[in-house]
Parts: structure tokens; sequence; C-alpha cells
């Protein structure tokens, strides 16, 4: 009777059982991972008649602690539905990415090799504009288009693709339409000659970056005067605020009054010489706290815009005036409040000195440390497995003429 032999097998199948339980969570995450990587969504999906072109954007939200490698969306609208109504295309003037197709269905690309600048970093969003063309349509109307979003992290990994519809709607509103894009801080600054903005590098600890946002107005009224308000992340302080903005007592919130920018419908601005436009940047200087434990994305930002007017007609440029002492803008109708607002992350980066001459990732956290955890603990039971089973092979039992040790 081989007691030892049977106890031996018993043991290696118990060891397979455990490494593999508690190892399997270790694996590469798949494209049906329960764990949500990104997220969606389609803003400035309300158009008034008679405008005939607005850029909608697509803001898409890295839930991860680490850049992907790779994105790509599908913009596939109902053909039928909007034949000789209106086309959706890529944006132009860089900021989409790599696109091919038509009206009828097309596909824009980014990846590490070629525009690592278009990837969400972690806890990072990116916008990336969709421009539609509506001056065929001459009535209200509404369809809807289908968008889908693949992500891959690694360059052997899966891409995580996911599928939403959108409505799209064209009303007979006659008012201003403005949105606001904030893209994520990333870059140290400096303010150069002229009052320039010059890029130093990448943001580190204790330097100073800049919040910059576009306002336009995608609408058939004119604005006198823009009212933006800031909220800055969590230990990020406002470096210079301009006389404009009145910052809080929490120092992280900002009112700034722009009451003579004046913003025109798009077709109708002035010269580049003059002072009205239908679009504008602008920018805060912020500073990111010394102790900041970097690498780091600090979430939380916002910049939210609301027209102000002073009876100006429609379709019509306003003329810059300075109001009467006893005069106050009042805020302007917008035909499609949804993209007033834009969220940003502040992305601290560490020096290189750090790390032992390396930048290096984002910390362990979240999902990745359990997986590493697990893979671990599986090293440890096997060890212990077979630690268990050498000490029983000294004493194995024999039987009969068997005189060899099982």
């Amino acid at each position: 009777m081989a007691v030892g032999r049977r106890w031996l097998s018993r043991t290696a199948a118990a060891a397979l059982l455990l490494v593999g339980g508690i190892a399997l969570p270790a694996g590469p995450a798949s494209a049906v991972d329960p764990d949500p990587k990104f997220t969606f969504e389609l803003v400035g999906t309300t158009v008034p008649v008679g405008f005939t072109q607005k850029t909608l954007h697509l803001r898409v939200t890295n839930l991860t602690d680490e850049t992907p490698s790779e994105i790509q969306y599908d913009v596939r609208p109902d053909e039928l539905a909007w034949h000789d109504r209106a086309w959706f295309l890529w944006g132009q003037g860089g900021g989409a990415g790599e696109c091919d197709g038509d009206s009828g269905g097309w596909y824009c690309r980014a990846h590490t090799s070629n525009l690592p600048e278009l990837l969400p970093a972690p806890g990072g969003t990116m916008d990336y504009p969709i421009s539609m063309n509506t001056g065929s349509i001459k009535e209200p109307f509404e369809d809807k288009i289908q968008i889908e979003v693949g992500l891959a992290w690694g360059d052997d990994t899966e891409r995580i693709t996911e599928s939403r519809e959108f409505t799209v709607t064209l009303v007979d509103d006659a008012e201003a339409d403005l949105s606001v894009v904030a893209p994520d801080v990333k870059q140290s600054v400096r303010v150069g000659a002229g009052g320039r903005l010059e890029t130093t590098g990448t943001l580190n600890p204790g330097e100073t970056g800049a919040v910059r946002y576009r306002i336009a107005n995608h609408g058939v009224k004119a604005v006198s005067g823009v009212t933006v308000t800031l909220g800055l992340p969590e230990g990020v302080t406002f470096t210079q605020p301009p006389q404009e903005c009145a910052v809080g007592d929490d120092g992280r919130s900002a009112v700034c009054t722009y009451d003579s920018l004046a913003l025109a419908p798009p077709g109708e601005n002035s010269e580049p010489d003059d002072d009205v436009h239908s679009a504008v940047e602008l920018y805060n200087l912020v500073t990111v706290p010394a102790d900041s434990k970097a690498p780091v994305t600090l979430a939380g930002g916002t910049v939210q815009v609301e027209g102000l007017t002073d009876g100006i007609s429609a379709r019509s440029a306003p003329e810059r005036t300075v109001l009467p002492a006893n005069a106050v803008a009042v805020p302007a109708a917008d035909v499609d409040a949804s993209d007033n607002q834009d969220g940003y992350a502040v992305v601290v980066a560490a020096k290189k000195d750090d790390d032992n001459g390396g930048g290096g990732g984002l910390p362990v956290t979240g999902p990745q440390a359990g997986l590493i955890a697990g893979a671990g603990l599986a090293m440890v039971a096997a060890g212990i497995v077979l630690l268990l089973a050498r000490r029983r092979r000294s004493v194995a039992f024999v039987s009969g003429d068997d005189t060899t040790a099982s």
C-alpha cells in the first residue's frame, strides 16, 4: 500500500486548484471586464435651425491609473434619417486623430506611436471634435447617431469597446449658443514677451500651469459679455487671478466677469483686428502643491460659462460699449446649456530625478493591486504545499516485497 504516492497526488491536485483559484484574477482584462475602464458622452447636441455648422464634442474619461496605448471612436449617423438633412464629419484643425470614412460612417484613431497627446491621461478627459453641417435643414428635426469608443492598454491587450446612441435635436430658437472646452492641464508654463504663454515642460510639483478654456458662440444671436465660473482641483491654487476675477475664500473657486467680451454668431464676426469675435481662448494661471506625491492626476476641475446681453437683437454683431454705472448685463438665453460646462484635471508628473532616476507610472492602486497580491498569495500557497509534500515523502509506507519507497 503506497500511501505516500496517493497522498502526494491529492496534494498536487489541491495545489493546482489552490494556485488556479488564487491566480485567476491576475489574468489580463478582457473586452467583457465588468469594471468600467472609461466613460464617454456627446455634448452640444441641440442646434438652432438656420445655423450652418456646429462642433459637437465627444468627451472620453479614462477611469484607470494608466494612460491607454490606443483609442478609436466610430461615428455612424442614421443614414436614412439624416440623408439630405445634415452631415457629421470629424473636426477640422486637429484634435480628432487619424480619421477615415465619409458622412455615412467614419472613425478616428490615436496611438502612442503617432498621437500620444490625444490619449486621455489617468483619471483625465479628452474632448474630440465632431463637425455637424446643418445647412439644408429649415425646420425642427431630431434623430440619433451611434458612437462606438474603444480603448486598449498595452501593446498586446484586446481593445475594450462600448457603443451608445445619442439624440441630436434641431430647434427653432434664435438665441445665442455658447460652449466651452477645457483640456487637462499637463504642461508647466511661463508668461513670455507680450503676455504670451510659453510651455516649459511637463508639470511637476510646485510649478505653474495654465487652465485654458475656449469659449465659442454657435447660435444666431450675439452676446455682449461672458461670465466664467472656475473650480480648481483640491490643493491647486490660483497664481495670478486677472482683475476681472473674484476668488472665493477657499482659494479654489473664482467668478470672472468679462462684461465687454462680445461674441457674435459665426460668419458675422468682425475683422481680426476688431474687438468682436465668435470664439476666444482664455487662461488662468494655477500652481500645483509642492508636496504633491507625483505622478498623480488631480481631478475635479470645472469651467462653466454664461453669456451676458444688454438688449442685442438677433443676428446683429454687438458693439463694445461701456455700460452706464446703474446698468447691469443680464444672462443671455442659451439654446444648448449642456455644453456650457466642461471638466478638467491637473496631471502632475514626477521629476526625472525621482524614483531612482525615472518618472515611472502612477502608484499601483485599485484592481491592479488586488491582482498583484493574488499572484503573490498563489506563489506562497504553492510553496507551502510542495514543502509539505517533500516532508511526507520521507516517511512513505511499503507493503509485501515492495522495497521501493513510494
